[in-house]
């Protein structure tokens, strides 16, 4: 049974928590409550939400330089919360079963959950016909406890099109874009999907739903699976990646296996890899989220948006010699990086 009322006259969710206050939910939190719903805040203890308890959460407009202060409730307890009509997770796919595991109580009493993370989704094979019995994608859920805690049909989907970046404990600037494409993860537009743009309604983010939010986050999938891995390993800009003829088409041919993975999994994009590469060329100089990552020390969202495609490669027998190649040798970064030099180095 859903949790979701229709509580407002537009039948929008009252009560929203955002769960991973950084960047691109921080700029959520501020549109669903410019659109008039109750937002509480839940996340890991630190300065960022110490910051945000104590003096609220400083929103700062790059395009019109304007700054907006919300005193949000924050907790890291759900305990210390009431319970949401809507749980809208935006952590990283990395610390999506932490997420998960943290709501448990607001899961298992139905509030709805709308999950907006990048990479290939933990209940994709779930949702597809040609990908065999085993629906777990060991890549992003290994031991399947996140298909257990979230299967398909009990989660909506985000595809967030802009930008946000955290400027300082509290602060965060929404820098570009304004696009957030909402869906449910078997298709169609349900009225929960409905529900839940219409409580972004009236703030800087513009909601749109998605008839097949498979797609929306494949098509996605294809500018993030070549550009973040490569910009990781050469601490390149976009703009530097693709002026050189030789590493474009290295991310050329990316494209074009997970297009093809996308294919075999029933998901079929119009776009080519030259289309693709070329709207992410006018980013100009742009560096990735991967490459900011990268250069603070912190984990990369290598599973899901490479990994989980190097898997399905192999599970649907696409060849993919070249995302291979660059999954390959972005892991191997990461180990050495985090655990020092191999052994017999």
């Amino acid at each position: 049974m859903s949790h979701l009322p229709a509580s407002t006259p537009q039948g929008r969710p009252s009560r929203i928590t955002v769960v991973g206050p950084g960047a691109v939910g921080a700029t959520l939190a501020g549109a669903f409550a410019a659109s008039g719903s109750e937002v509480s805040l839940f996340g890991r203890p630190g300065p960022h939400l110490d910051a945000i308890s104590a003096q609220g959460l400083v929103l700062r407009s790059a395009e019109t330089g304007t700054e907006v202060r919300h005193r949000f409730p924050t907790a890291y307890d759900t305990g210390r919360l009431p319970v949401p009509d809507l749980a809208v997770v935006c952590v990283k796919s990395q610390y999506l079963l932490p997420a998960a595991r943290g709501i448990r109580s607001w899961i298992e009493r139905g509030v709805e959950v709308l999950v907006v993370a990048n990479g290939v989704p933990w209940w994709l094979l779930s949702t597809a016909g040609h990908a065999g019995a085993d629906p777990v994608l060991r890549s992003v859920d290994p031991e399947g406890e996140l298909l257990r805690l979230l299967p398909a049909e009990r989660v909506m989907s985000g595809v967030a099109h802009f930008s946000s970046a955290v400027e300082g404990p509290g602060r965060v600037t929404h820098l570009s874009g304004n696009r957030m494409v909402i869906g449910d993860t078997t298709g169609g537009i349900s009225d929960r999907v409905r529900r839940c743009a219409a409580a972004l309604s009236a703030g800087p983010v513009h909601p749109e739903s998605g008839v097949d939010i498979r797609r929306d986050i494949w098509e996605k999938l294809l500018g993030n699976v070549n550009l973040n891995p490569v910009s990781a390993l050469t601490g390149a800009t976009v703009l530097d990646i693709l002026d050189d003829p030789d590493v474009r088409q290295l991310c050329a041919a990316v494209f074009e296996e997970t297009a093809a993975v996308g294919a075999a999994l029933g998901i079929d994009s119009a776009m080519t890899a030259d289309e693709r590469l070329d709207i992410a060329r006018k980013l100009g100089a742009f560096r990735t989220s991967m490459l900011q990552d990268t250069d603070r020390g912190r984990p990369l969202e290598l599973d899901a948006i490479v990994g989980a495609v190097h898997e399905l490669a192999r599970r649907t027998g696409v060849p993919s010699p070249s995302l291979d190649a660059v999954h390959g040798l972005l892991a191997l970064r990461e180990r050495v990086r985090h655990h020092g030099e191999s052994p017999g180095s």
